[in-house]
């Protein structure tokens, strides 16, 4: 039990569709609040051109399932054929911490930490669409996303996820770290 008047780090699980905005929204609440970070996923997927250096650790299947099997992850999901894990947290960390994942690995946090909080970022399938083609998606791929898109908001809803839609980085970005100041009352 933690004593009352102390401070726990929150956790924050963001998760949204791919090309929602999800690693720039984070980044900028981090610029924003030195006492937030973003944790860094393991998957076995192949970097993209708009990947940033410190988005992943690339691994292989090996390396991942050997991590998964001992217990290093808090969360971990199958996406598109990937795979993609959230490691445990540092226990020494004081910092409230950002989980960029999808909403199936929410729902894992949700089962571990009742008290995480749940924000989905949204945008217009149409934007969506031209988002993951200005990247460089391929048809098939932002076809994929898009169905995985309407599941994932479904799922969301049925979690109780905060809704915020991402037609303006800046407001977006504003409501959400309002939602955390909020949750650290």
């Amino acid at each position: 039990m933690i004593p009352e008047g102390v401070k726990t780090p929150l956790v924050i699980v963001i998760s949204g569709p791919g090309g929602a905005g999800k690693g720039t929204i984070a980044r900028k609440l981090c610029e924003k609040d030195p006492t937030i970070t973003v944790s860094r996923s393991w998957t076995t997927r192949a970097p993209r051109t708009d990947d940033k250096n410190d988005s992943y650790f690339f691994v292989n299947d090996y390396e991942f399932n050997e991590h998964k099997d001992n217990g290093g992850f808090i969360e971990w999901n199958e996406f598109l054929g990937f795979m993609y894990g959230t490691p445990m947290p540092d226990q020494d960390d004081e910092k409230d911490l950002i989980l960029e994942i999808d909403v199936s690995g929410g729902r894992q946090i949700c089962q571990k930490l009742p008290q995480a909080i749940l924000v989905f970022i949204d945008v217009e399938d149409s934007e969506l669409r031209r988002r993951l083609a200005g990247r460089g998606d391929k048809q098939s791929e932002i076809d994929k996303r898009l169905l995985e898109a309407e599941r994932e908001r479904k799922e969301a809803k049925e979690l109780n996820y905060q809704i915020v839609l991402n037609d303006d980085l800046t407001k977006a970005t504003k409501e959400i770290y309002e939602i955390i100041c909020r949750a650290r009352l």
